[in-house]
């Protein structure tokens, strides 16, 4: 009989909580087994209680919880994103692409996405000549790039940058674009002062 009744306490639920929790009325957890649920009604938990249950019983079984790892960045040292054939070398560490970009004259550091990092070129900024009234001012360097939909007409202009692209041998940004860099010329009609 002894065993009987002691059996019996087993599954009686003798926590008071339940008496009192009800959904709605605090923070809610209701995913805990029918034996330690009676009734339908609810643990009531704090803010994060599931997470520290879970971090608890993981750590109690030996998993460790997936942190995530930082993605690998390559940095590469070139003269121009297009070219890889004159890439130096691709580094995780930019200081050590500067570094390599430093000692190599005319190379700069890419990102993974082609954007400039960093250049050891000084550019210095000259005049042009244009001849011709109706030269196309671009977006970007290249024939491959919108139209802005004006010219420069005939007159002396400021380059302020230089780069490789479609449908010419060098591209200027004008200097008057400079801000957004949305204003480049083929200096192939152009002739420098």
């Amino acid at each position: 009989m002894a065993a009987r009744t002691t059996f019996a306490r087993f599954f009686i639920c003798v926590d008071p909580r339940f008496k009192y929790v009800a959904r709605g009325c605090a923070e809610y957890v209701e995913w805990l087994g029918q034996k330690e649920n009676p009734a339908g009604k609810g643990w009531a938990a704090g803010a994060g209680y599931g997470a520290k249950i879970i971090t608890i019983l993981n750590a109690m079984i030996g998993i460790k919880s997936e942190a995530a790892e930082p993605e690998e960045v390559w940095y590469r040292v070139r003269k121009t994103w297009a070219d890889f054939d004159t890439q130096k070398g691709a580094f995780h560490s930019l200081e050590n692409a500067k570094r390599c970009a430093d000692e190599n004259e005319g190379y700069s550091v890419f990102d993974e996405s082609g954007k400039v990092i960093y250049s050891n070129d000084t550019f210095t900024p000259y005049l042009v000549r244009v001849s011709i009234e109706d030269l196309n001012i671009r977006k970007g360097p290249g024939t491959d790039y919108d139209k802005t939909g004006k010219y420069t007409g005939k007159g002396a202009f400021t380059i302020v940058e230089e780069a490789e692209g479609k449908g010419a041998s060098l591209w200027g940004l004008l200097k008057s674009y400079q801000k957004n860099r949305d204003g480049w010329i083929s200096l192939d009609y152009v002739h420098r002062i």
